[in-house]
């Protein structure tokens, strides 16, 4: 009986020799660009991010910024009811799954913010707005001379998408460059100054209303869930804790992404804090295009005024809500949201 017992003890040893160590890249969450040269990727502005590109460079240029921050844009190619966009584009069977299906009109980029998804690492402390900005720039830089390289179209403007924190950075990139950005959509985006984001928090009951916390901050760190002793490790522990079916954002608790960047999740939001938070000053004055804001019927509800408060801020805009939704409308109707970007941006 005793070498019954023993031997799968034994196996158990010998097999754990093999084991790879849980902080090696890929044994925890998905290898990133720096990892992984099968990942499409480009270096702009001393980093190397995860984009790809979809559509016909002769037409417009489209960027999309995914939300977070930390997040990626894989909820932006994919849908609700089909399966999940693989992360290596010669793997999908849906080509024109989500905002992807607009690249029959669009030249279409998307992009994994710096040390978000599966865009290269950072160490806390490294990255903040103003560098997400100047990323955001290069990005636009970069296609906007791909495009003449290869069609010898001189374009000097881009469209703007950004959902959630997408739309904060896509607003905060305007309010810096007015003259790059000919429209921009916004779907439930983040609150663009003090005075918003006091308001959403004022109404919320979710973790949003502790941010900034002090107890907050130290909990985590006691819990040792944003200062482990790796990227890997952090990266893991953030994902399966991260909630995702928020009550007031009614966000879909299945919303696909590749990974969540631990370290910027952590550290992104604390500029918001602070009493002369205001990413607009220049925008009213500045920007000639048109903005379209986006909500769900679910949040508008939760959020009654939030939308006209960000809209204030734009010289031009409109406002639409797509209905039977949340915050992860871009992904549960993709469709919709495709339709409503088209009749936009052509009329």
């Amino acid at each position: 009986m005793k070498t019954i017992y023993l031997l799968p003890l034994l196996l158990f040893f010998f097999a754990c020799d093999g084991l790879e160590d849980m902080d090696a890249p890929g044994s925890l969450v998905p290898k990133t660009v720096a990892e992984d040269s099968r990942l499409p990727s480009i270096d702009v502005n001393g980093t190397t991010l995860h984009a790809e590109t979809f559509g016909d460079i002769n037409n417009p240029i489209m960027i999309f910024l995914h939300g977070g921050p930390g997040s990626d844009y894989k909820a932006m190619i994919s849908e609700f009811g089909v399966e999940n966009a693989s992360r290596y584009p010669n793997q999908r069977t849906f080509p024109n799954a989500g905002l992807t299906r607009l690249q029959d009109e669009y030249f279409l980029v998307f992009y994994d913010q710096r040390g978000a998804g599966l865009s290269t690492r950072y160490d806390r402390d490294v990255m903040d707005f103003d560098m997400y900005v100047a990323d955001l720039d290069a990005v636009v830089d970069y296609y906007l001379q791909e495009k003449e390289d290869q069609t010898g179209i001189l374009d000097d403007q881009v469209f703007l998408m950004g959902w959630s924190y997408g739309g904060l950075l896509s607003t905060g990139y305007i309010n810096a460059h007015p003259d790059k950005v000919a429209d921009v959509i916004l779907y439930e985006p983040g609150p663009f100054s003090k005075i918003n984001w006091d308001y959403f928090k004022e109404n919320s009951t979710t973790i949003f209303a502790l941010i900034g916390e002090d107890f907050v901050e130290e909990l985590l760190l006691s819990k040792d869930h944003i200062t482990p002793d790796s990227h890997e490790r952090a990266d893991y522990q953030i994902a399966i804790g991260a909630a995702r079916a928020q009550p007031e954002l009614h966000e879909h608790p299945d919303t696909p992404y590749w990974r969540i960047g631990a370290f910027l999740r952590s550290d992104n939001l604390n500029f918001v804090q602070s009493d002369n938070y205001d990413i607009t000053s220049n925008i009213n004055q500045s920007f000639q295009g048109r903005m379209l804001f986006i909500s769900s019927d679910s949040v508008a509800e939760e959020y009654p005024e939030y939308g006209d408060m960000q809209r204030s801020y734009y010289p031009q805009s409109e406002y639409v809500e797509i209905p039977g939704t949340g915050h992860s409308g871009p992904w549960e109707k993709p469709e919709e949201l495709s339709t409503l970007i088209r009749n936009f941006l052509n009329n």
